[in-house]
């Protein structure tokens, strides 16, 4: 009977979902920069989905992102993380995937037409979590 139990305790444990998403990717850091003070913004999502704002050395939480919004993301990010592309300008966008290998940052300057789109449209859907 003990056995049993066990083993319906087991199964019905691992049928749960987790809390992680299965990607390569860790994290994804974004923001923006530059301009008159040179200021930086950072904000990172784990592929636990929290938002975190980033200042220098200190991490603020912001909120905890749904799982499904979190795989999207992430998906988009992982057509990008071999993209190549580093050309800021006065103001400048940015985002940086963090798998255990390797970390691409791609950076380009406000209004750049030359930036592949999908990393505009992944990085408007990251800002847009901010708000």
């Amino acid at each position: 009977m003990r056995f049993l139990i066990f083993t319906l305790f087991f199964l019905f444990g691992s049928c749960i979902s987790s809390k992680t998403i299965h990607t390569t990717i860790e994290v994804i850091s974004f923001g923006n920069g530059g301009g008159f003070t040179g200021m930086v913004k950072m904000y990172s999502l784990s592929a636990k989905g929290d938002l975190n704002k980033v200042d220098k050395n200190q991490i603020s939480f912001i909120k905890k992102v749904d799982k499904k919004t979190v795989k999207q993301l992430f998906e988009k990010a992982e057509q990008l993380k071999s993209y190549q592309f580093n050309e800021p300008e006065n103001v400048y966008s940015f985002i940086e995937i963090r798998t255990k290998e390797n970390k691409q940052k791609i950076v380009w300057g406000f209004g750049s037409t030359k930036v592949d789109t999908r990393a505009t449209i992944l990085y408007n859907e990251l800002i847009a979590l901010t708000k």
